[in-house]
């Protein structure tokens, strides 16, 4: 019985922290669980795969990422080619580098979510939003595949973080910033919109010699991540269409008219912590209401700051996109994804902070039934992954055919690699 008291007290000092210690623990289970089956292995990941080959066996160092858009000319910056091949050289060019490398994109994540939020708002959000990001189905989805996006909307959530702090007074913070921005070039074009942010924020920086001298000293650190695509695009003259001339073709100019069409899109972020379809309408009110709940009771400079940036993170893709003409996809709207995760976060709080027990248990009881709907959904799920792709090449060379070399095809590459275990080098020619 003493012992038992011992460890209860123990629990009640600590159980912030086991708390989220046992969610990171579904966290790891649920990203790692039936990787070969789960993981897809498509063409984005075999992409991956020859750059990181390239690197590793051939020394052909990228000075440019994937390509932003097909047919732009516009490509993001090489980082996280570097990134992914760091795993293929771990593993000798095996292609569960892949998987592992999205495992660890996931934790990251986890931690960022840990340490943002309990920056900004209290130790019930915390553990809600981790809940909610832990054990949602369509997340879950989401964090299955290794590709730049993943990483988007956790650096997202940093920017906004330092951004904030920045604005509140923390001025040194504007290194880490540009840094910060510089790396989110690296993953998806829609980096775009922190520059338009920032400059949006420039009103409310401190008006001090200090902010002036960390702006110049912050630009550094943010072009020198631009370096490798200048280089790549004053040496390579091709004949791909410039920046320029593909905004010009996509560019319609900005009609109020397309803001209401894709007013849906703008918060379709929101949709994955919706869980049910029948609540995804709610998005339409859910940062105003979430304005009136954090400004009851006491507004200040901080919290009207934190709103205004809150807005920026929504509002600024959603117009930016409605003076586009071509296809948008949902993922293009990346960047505001854990700050809808906050939001929603934030209104599970408040009712648990409630003072009364009934509350409490319809919070608990949501978010289990959350959880298990979730976990019964994914756990069955599979994609086109490694386990019978593997299975396929294994089987053509062992009956002796020869599986030729196709742009974003997995089965070229598992073929490579696996030919290459027996010491036969094939493509050699192929400058992939």
């Amino acid at each position: 019985m003493k012992k038992f008291k011992k460890y209860y007290k123990l629990f009640l000092k600590n159980k912030f922290l086991i708390i989220v210690f046992v969610i990171f623990l579904f966290e790891l289970f649920l990203r790692t669980y039936q990787l070969d089956f789960k993981n897809p292995f498509g063409y984005d990941q075999v992409d991956n795969a020859w750059v990181a080959k390239n690197l590793i066996v051939n020394q052909k160092y990228p000075f440019v990422g994937m390509v932003a858009k097909t047919s732009s000319g516009i490509f993001i910056g090489p980082l996280y080619y570097y990134f992914i091949s760091f795993f293929y050289w771990i593993f000798n060019l095996n292609p569960i580098a892949s998987q592992i490398a999205g495992v660890i994109s996931n934790l990251f994540t986890f931690g960022v979510i840990f340490y943002v939020t309990k920056k900004l708002f209290s130790k019930e959000v915390v553990i809600i939003a981790l809940l909610l990001n832990t054990f949602n189905f369509h997340v879950m989805i989401f964090d299955t595949v290794q590709w730049p996006v993943q990483l988007l909307p956790s650096v997202s959530l940093i920017i906004f973080y330092l951004l904030y702090k920045v604005i509140t007074g923390d001025v040194k913070k504007l290194i880490f910033l540009a840094i910060t921005v510089g790396i989110a070039f690296n993953l998806h074009f829609t980096a775009i919109f922190f520059p338009i942010i920032i400059i949006l924020s420039l009103p409310f920086f401190p008006r001090n010699k200090e902010t002036l001298k960390y702006i110049f000293l912050s630009l550094p650190f943010f072009i020198i991540w631009l370096v490798p695509n200048i280089i790549y695009s004053l040496t390579n003259k091709t004949a791909n269409p410039t920046a320029t001339s593909y905004f010009s073709t996509y560019y319609h100019g900005f009609h109020l008219r397309r803001v209401v069409q894709i007013a849906g899109d703008g918060l379709i972020q929101f949709n994955s912590y919706s869980f049910l379809d029948k609540l995804t309408p709610l998005k339409f009110i859910a940062v105003p209401l979430f304005f009136l709940l954090y400004l009851y009771k006491s507004i200040s400079r901080k919290k009207l700051i934190f709103c205004y940036l809150v807005l920026l993170w929504f509002v600024a893709p959603w117009f930016v996109f409605a003076t586009y003409s071509g296809e948008i996809s949902d993922y293009y709207f990346s960047i505001n994804r854990f700050i809808a995760l906050l939001i929603i976060s934030y209104f599970f709080a408040r009712v648990w902070m409630i003072n009364n027990i009934i509350p409490k248990l319809v919070i608990i009881i949501v978010l289990f039934c959350i959880a298990v709907i979730s976990v019964i959904a994914y756990l069955p799920y599979k994609d086109a992954g490694l386990a019978e792709r593997e299975k396929t090449v294994l089987d053509a060379i062992e009956q002796g055919r020869r599986i030729g070399f196709q742009q974003g095809v997995p089965e070229s590459y598992l073929y490579y690699y696996f030919m290459r275990q027996k010491g036969v080098d094939v493509y050699d020619s192929k400058e992939k």
